[in-house]
């Protein structure tokens, strides 16, 4: 069974590129382009979500606001955090809320595939 991520991003470029790269391997994705769909996706959905792909920058709440939530929802959710800003930047925004990884922007596939199967292992 294919492996779903839920891709919170709201670039469409970016999202839908995401989602093509993931499709290639065989990964499902469920995409969304705000905070507060990305939370209420999860909330419905958290059974299926294997790993959830999280930008920093989003309209109406911000990433590590969405972050805190899913992992009320879920302690043990696995996410990727995505963003251009420096990693010692992400780090302190989301205090001490700790990522599985984070994926520096611009990126290409493979470092986006490589940073999914990496999280899906450990």
């Amino acid at each position: 069974m294919a492996n779903t991520v839920l891709i919170v991003e709201n670039e469409p470029f970016v999202l839908d590129a995401m989602e093509e790269i993931l499709s290639t391997v065989g990964f499902k994705s469920i995409c969304v382009r705000d905070g507060n769909r990305g939370i209420d996706t999860y909330k419905e959905r958290s059974g299926e979500i294997d790993i959830v792909i999280l930008d920093m920058n989003l309209p109406g709440m911000t990433g590590s606001e969405v972050y805190r939530v899913m992992q009320q929802v879920n302690p043990n959710v696995k996410v990727i955090v995505s963003s251009g800003y420096d990693e010692l930047d992400v780090v302190e925004r989301l205090g001490e809320s700790k990522p599985a990884s984070i994926l520096k922007k611009p990126f290409n596939a493979q470092m986006l595939l490589d940073q999914v199967q990496s999280v899906l292992s450990s």
